[in-house]
């Protein structure tokens, strides 16, 4: 006869969830977890297979949430514009989250360009670039990127809990650094 369940999937996800909002994914271990939910890793080990299924759930988790804050930024004018501040606003609001996203990477791939072509939500963001400024395909991906860049450097700053800007200084930063790029025609 299989074990009573204590906890269900969902419950184990939600709290796991919680923990790497508030503490990193780091913290995120099997004898962390059963602390968390007060119990053994045994519940843990009756509705998962392994430690690493529930971080994949928060991973999807954190993902969606990110989402939310990605279709508000389309949502504002300029759009585009709109999807940096929410990117900006995510770091801020969630910086372990972000961390988790935007932070981890292979030390050993070597990076030749920022360009965020590994996030499944490039191809939204620069088909709003083309469409909202008439732009190529080949001058779009050199805005975005620029743009990435900075904006990624704003976000970051929040994230490690050191930006000394207001929403409002980078909603001007951003306007500032876009009219600069594009006055000065993108090569």
């Amino acid at each position: 006869m299989p074990p009573n369940v204590k906890y269900t999937k969902e419950q184990i996800t939600q709290v796991a969830y919680e923990m790497v909002r508030k503490h990193g994914m780091e913290i995120l271990t099997a004898r962390g977890l059963a602390a968390e939910l007060g119990t053994s890793t045994a519940p843990i080990f009756t509705a998962f297979q392994s430690i690493e299924e529930v971080q994949t759930l928060v991973l999807e988790k954190a993902k969606q949430l990110y989402v939310c804050y990605l279709n508000a930024g389309l949502q504002l004018s300029p759009p585009f514009k709109g999807t940096g501040l929410k990117y900006i606003q995510f770091a801020k609001d969630e910086p372990e989250l972000f961390k988790l996203l935007f932070m981890q990477g292979d030390e050993n791939e070597e990076i030749t360009h920022f360009f965020p072509a590994a996030d499944e939500n490039t191809a939204t963001v620069l088909n709003t670039v083309k469409s909202s400024y008439s732009l190529n395909e080949e001058k779009a991906k050199k805005l975005y990127n620029h743009l990435s860049v900075y904006t990624h450097g704003l976000a970051v700053l929040y994230a490690q809990r050191r930006c000394v800007f207001t929403m409002e200084d980078i909603s001007l930063m951003l306007t500032e650094i876009f009219n600069a790029l594009t006055k000065g025609e993108i090569k």
